[in-house]
């Protein structure tokens, strides 16, 4: 075993000399939408081959659709063929740290983390809060960074999930999951602990038009942004409680909100769900028809060639914090589905959410939203979020 991990272990001596700029960030164009895409996802490769994976920041394992002798993916429905490890020098034991640390990152384990039979794999399995899930096994690969502040391209050696069993099983735009969560097993985590970037802080710029960006590390951060203290929430990133409003109008009582790139659309408890559901309808009721539509539960009908046309009908909805306030203009909560209907981008949250309000890609889109960990605290700022094309992404070794 020594001499399996002896080459791994050269290798991330190595990379620790590589010592960052004091300004060192990475940045990555994102493709994606809400709808009807569903995910806002990078493209990395990792051993060589391309995979699209969901920015995720409620989620601190990074995973992808994975084949394996022992470990067949039961239906592998992303856009890429599956990842196909290397069994030799890649599966990462069960007694690691890096084992130990991921089901410490990890919601409630229901199984044991190590299995009599397979002591040499570490197992996972994640469960999400609107029901799909993954179960498999860490492994390692390489990856390149390119890195701003200076230029430069430096090799990562980096753990993450090979995912062979999703549920549900059905088609999906994306092979996996990119964790960008503040557990020690995510992938913000693993660069810094790489010496790729000197600071833990994200931030993601989701385009109402499609695409945006993601940048890692010590970015500059541009003028007007909103701060709030950052409080951990189970693994979320959340500003703490907050005041719905719809209007003016108070809207239930002060829920604990939390960011969820991972989640399409935003979730509200069941109470405050029913009450604000229930001011939308009335608001509107006179000037626009319901229609049924499968995208989502509550529609109208059109058609409209856009958001812009009908947003007026739409009352602004806001969410007030201690210090803070931010503003939900009805773009950021409504969308257009293919039969041209507009529909309310807020669902109930499911059970397993609990009392969390879980804002999604189509409450953040057009906002630069900003995670520093360094200094604790959660910023968000208007902006148009579309990409320059010319942004380095991640490369294959």
């Amino acid at each position: 075993m020594a001499a399996m991990w002896s080459p791994i272990i050269g290798l991330l001596l190595l990379l620790l000399q590589l010592a960052p700029s004091s300004s060192s960030y990475i940045q990555l164009p994102l493709q994606g939408n809400v709808y009807p895409v569903g995910y806002f996802f990078v493209t990395m490769y990792i051993g060589g081959k391309p995979y699209s994976l969901d920015i995720d920041t409620g989620s601190n394992l990074t995973w992808l659709e994975c084949l394996h002798p022992n470990h067949q993916c039961k239906i592998c429905k992303g856009p890429h063929p599956p990842y196909r490890p290397n069994r030799s020098h890649k599966m990462v034991n069960c007694g690691g740290q890096f084992c130990t640390d991921l089901h410490k990152d990890l919601p409630p384990y229901q199984d044991p983390p190590c299995h009599a039979r397979q002591q040499h794999e570490c197992h996972y399995h994640v469960r999400y809060v609107e029901g799909t899930s993954s179960d498999g096994f860490i492994v390692n690969d390489t990856v390149f960074v390119d890195v701003f502040a200076p230029s430069k391209r430096v090799q990562i050696f980096f753990g993450f999930g090979c995912g062979c069993n999703q549920q549900p099983q059905k088609y999906s735009p994306v092979d996996g999951i990119l964790g960008l969560g503040m557990g020690k097993v995510g992938f913000v985590a693993q660069l810094k602990a790489h010496n790729v970037i000197t600071k833990d802080i994200i931030g993601h710029c989701l385009s109402i038009d499609g695409g945006g960006y993601l940048f890692i590390g010590d970015y500059n951060f541009p003028a007007g942004v909103s701060w709030a203290p950052m409080r951990k929430y189970s693994h979320y990133y959340s500003p703490g409680p907050a005041q719905l409003l719809f209007g003016r109008k108070k809207i239930g009582s002060k829920t604990m909100m939390v960011f969820d790139s991972g989640t399409t659309y935003t979730y509200i408890p069941d109470g405050v769900y029913s009450q604000l559901l229930a001011e939308v309808k009335q608001s509107v009721s006179r000037s626009l028809e319901r229609v049924t539509d499968q995208a989502l539960p509550v529609c109208w009908k059109g058609p409209f060639a856009s958001i812009q046309l009908v947003k007026g009908k739409f009352k602004p909805l806001a969410l007030e914090f201690t210090n803070q306030v931010m503003h939900i203009p009805p773009e950021n909560y409504l969308t257009l589905t293919q039969k041209k209907n507009v529909c309310l981008g807020i669902l109930q949250t499911p059970k397993a959410g609990g009392q969390m309000m879980i804002i999604g890609d189509v409450t953040m889109q057009d906002l630069l939203v900003i995670y520093d960990n360094v200094d604790k605290r959660v910023g968000w700022v208007s902006k148009q979020c579309k990409h320059n094309l010319e942004i380095p992404s991640i490369r294959a070794l």
